[in-house]
């Protein structure tokens, strides 16, 4: 982003559980600006705009039956932009402040759409995080929660190892983002999770030159502090009072080949986001994993024999 962009709302952009809560937690703080929990109303637009391409090349969707009835494209989008943001706007007076921002976790799965909607009538902040990091973390969330999100439907049915279906998803989702900014260089700005999670008041102050707005360190205590305006995100960044580096190169725990595997698909996205890229050599021998495996079916034989054997049991 060239120039300070003072656009009355701000969208922040990223792949779940690429820091994007903590972000909105530091932009709320500011004097300006109000940004609510996760409306989802951004990716409601986005599902609204949607369509289906049959096989003849006819789209199908709101926006081509509304043109079948007179109303043309730049109307519904101008409608629908009202719509949204109109939310967001009476979001922020209620809060006193000039300026709104929005964070759903899941609007970037929409981007080609919001970028129709509004990528000349907001600015954006994007985030991005190691892909492996992203993946490992998804992964968790899920496994709190017992569920998949609805947009990882797909990538779950293509790719059944769950992680490679997260670290598949963080390449479109990444590879997106960088499109995007490049397109937009006005009114979108690109910063690290790994860099806010380092330097938090530089990445800010770095931030806030690009929406046209000043932050004063005495806001990162503010935002951290604050329990009254929680809402819908990541309930782990509600329970940090700091900033840290403690979540960075959580995907260095994983198994070797579970990283050479994620490696061989994040690779080129990580090294064109500016990460190093994950090391494609095993860091044991084939014969190593299969004893491994061996080992493992040994222990499990043996549990089995020692429930088998009489008087042993509850």
């Amino acid at each position: 982003m060239t120039n300070a962009a003072r656009t009355e709302g701000i969208i922040v952009l990223g792949a779940p559980r690429s820091g994007t809560t903590l972000l909105r937690r530091l932009l709320d703080a500011h004097p300006n600006i109000a940004c609510p929990g996760e409306t989802n109303v951004f990716r409601g637009c986005g599902r609204f705009l949607r369509s289906d391409r049959l096989a003849d090349g006819v789209t199908v969707g709101v926006v081509d039956g509304l043109g079948y009835s007179g109303f043309s494209r730049e109307e519904v989008l101008s409608r629908l932009r009202e719509f949204a943001f109109s939310f967001h706007r009476d979001y922020a007076r209620k809060q006193g402040k000039p300026r709104w921002a929005s964070k759903s976790a899941l609007d970037t799965f929409y981007i080609d759409e919001l970028e129709a909607l509004c990528g000349d009538h907001a600015a954006f902040v994007c985030i991005q995080r190691h892909g492996l990091d992203v993946a490992v973390s998804m992964q968790d969330l899920s496994n709190r929660t017992g569920r998949y999100m609805g947009e990882m439907h797909a990538y779950i049915a293509r790719y059944p190892m769950i992680l490679e279906a997260f670290a598949h998803a963080w390449v479109d989702l990444s590879t997106s983002l960088l499109g995007f900014v490049q397109r937009h260089p006005k009114n979108a700005v690109l910063v690290r999770y790994e860099d806010l999670a380092a330097e938090p008041d530089a990445t800010m102050e770095r931030i806030m030159a690009c929406i046209g707005e000043e932050w004063r360190p005495e806001l990162l205590a503010r935002a951290l502090a604050r329990r009254d305006s929680i809402g819908i995100g990541d309930w782990k960044t509600y329970a940090r009072s700091v900033v840290d580096e403690e979540s960075v190169g959580r995907w260095k725990k994983l198994p070797p080949d579970t990283i050479v595997r994620l490696g061989a698909i994040c690779n080129a996205t990580l090294t064109a986001c500016g990460y190093e890229p994950v090391s494609a050599e095993q860091d044991r021998s084939s014969h190593e994993t299969r004893r491994r495996h061996e080992v493992g079916v040994l222990l499990q034989g043996m549990k089995g024999k020692r429930s088998d054997t009489p008087g042993q049991g509850g």
